[in-house]
């Protein structure tokens, strides 16, 4: 038969998972008075068919989806619980009549504007009735996909333990023969033969990045397109990010930021390993730094607004006198302390200049308060004898009823190697 059953190692999301966000997906729509969503894009697909599968998915607030599947059909029909599977007729008439027999004709739709392209967002508008109104839904669904189930929280921990046990192997593969690129693949490789997926998936307009980034020395300071408190000069200006072609240094601290990607789901951390002993200002410095990042945890309870948690970041960076160096230098520091994580690293909600967004249970969160001290610029003191580096910490959180509870168990203070 064609296609051949599944593997039973090929394990697919829940079909108990899926009705349960369909549900509450319902119940939000018409909270809003929407009479449904038009669902292209990859994740938010995937999110409420449990297949990636390219298609085009009709979720009403009233009655059973439609998923009209381009390819392959067969294949979303062994992955997805939902019944009403239909070919993707073509973006014209055929899609048009398709529309008009599942879409109500004075329909208030959402559509994914923040990922939609233009052109293809017109084209679908012009297959509705004309009577229909669009509105962007995409704050909906990215709100439904913030708060995660038990199915998804044990997706990310499931991440977070690859991550920890990929750090402690880095502790035997750092030395002054390897470079930070050299690093980089050779941590990836550790990751993917635990389960991660070997893709990190970005939501954000032209945002990109791999496994993550190896950083060290000044060069680790050098900031770029990248919407992050670190980027670092990459080994080509087309992909501008990340490590470069250099060895690691005795004594010099190395920053290693990365994520792992377990059936989907990701988590996030940094930690800092050395070659022999860091500099005693770098040690002073990042325990002041995990200082300031006990109090940020300590205000990720249910409740607590994501600005709220961004301007104390702020508040503690200015007592310590290292403001300037917050989250970057100049105009290139990032404006967020953190973000929430999942099928996609950008995820609701930010911990950001503007947010909004209330913490609730469930909700997971990277928090990732960092220092970042370029050339040409000197630190007030007590920390003027801190060299050109990165200062980093990261871990993943879950926000439950009593605080945040950390997924990423990897010891927090730098690693010194001793080859």
């Amino acid at each position: 038969p064609y296609p051949p059953p599944l593997p039973s190692d090929y394990q697919l999301v829940p079909e108990a998972e899926i009705k349960a966000r369909l549900d509450r997906a319902r119940k939000h729509l018409a909270r809003e008075e929407l009479d449904g969503l038009l669902i292209l894009q990859n994740m938010d697909r995937y999110y409420f068919t449990g297949t990636l599968q390219d298609g085009i998915l009709w979720l009403p607030a009233a009655g059973s989806p439609v998923f009209w599947v381009r390819r392959s059909r067969a294949r979303a029909r062994q992955e997805s619980p939902l019944p009403d599977l239909r070919p993707l007729p073509d973006l014209g008439s055929g899609l048009k009549k398709e529309f008009a027999a599942a879409i109500p004709k004075s329909g208030k739709l959402g559509f994914e504007l923040d990922t939609l392209p233009a052109g293809l967002a017109a084209r679908l508008e012009n297959l509705l009735p004309e009577t229909c109104r669009i509105v962007d839904g995409s704050p909906l669904i990215r709100r439904l996909r913030a708060r995660k189930s038990a199915y998804e929280i044990e997706r990310i921990s499931r991440a977070a333990v690859i991550m920890d046990e990929v750090l402690d192997q880095a502790t035997g593969l750092i030395n002054d023969k390897i470079t930070e690129f050299e690093l980089l693949a050779e941590l990836d490789l550790a990751a993917r033969r635990r389960g991660h997926l070997g893709i990190i998936r970005m939501r954000g307009w032209n945002s990109e990045v791999l496994l993550g980034h190896v950083l060290s020395g000044p060069e680790g300071t050098r900031r770029g397109y990248l919407d992050a408190p670190t980027n670092g000069l990459g080994i080509s200006p087309a992909f501008s990010q990340g490590g470069r072609r250099a060895r690691l240094q005795a004594g010099v601290p190395v920053s290693l930021d990365f994520m792992a990607n377990y059936d989907g789901y990701m988590a996030d951390v940094t930690r800092v390993f050395c070659l022999g002993k860091p500099p005693p200002a770098f040690l002073r410095a990042h325990q002041a730094l995990l200082d300031l990042n006990r109090e940020l945890v300590a205000s990720l309870k249910p409740g607590t607004i994501g600005e709220e948690v961004y301007d104390l970041a702020l508040k503690l960076a200015r007592e310590l006198g290292l403001a300037e160096f917050f989250m970057g230098c100049g105009d290139d520091r990032a404006a967020f302390v953190g973000h929430g994580i999942g099928l996609e690293v950008d995820e609701f909600p930010f911990l950001a200049r503007g947010s909004r967004i209330v913490l609730e249970p469930g909700m997971i969160v990277a928090l990732e308060p960092k220092f970042i001290l370029p050339p040409g610029h000197r630190a007030p003191s007590p920390w003027s004898d801190l060299t050109p580096t990165v200062i980093p910490i990261e871990n993943t959180y879950l926000i439950k009823d009593s605080g945040a509870a950390p997924l990423t168990s990897f010891p927090e203070p730098p690693r010194q190697i001793t080859n």
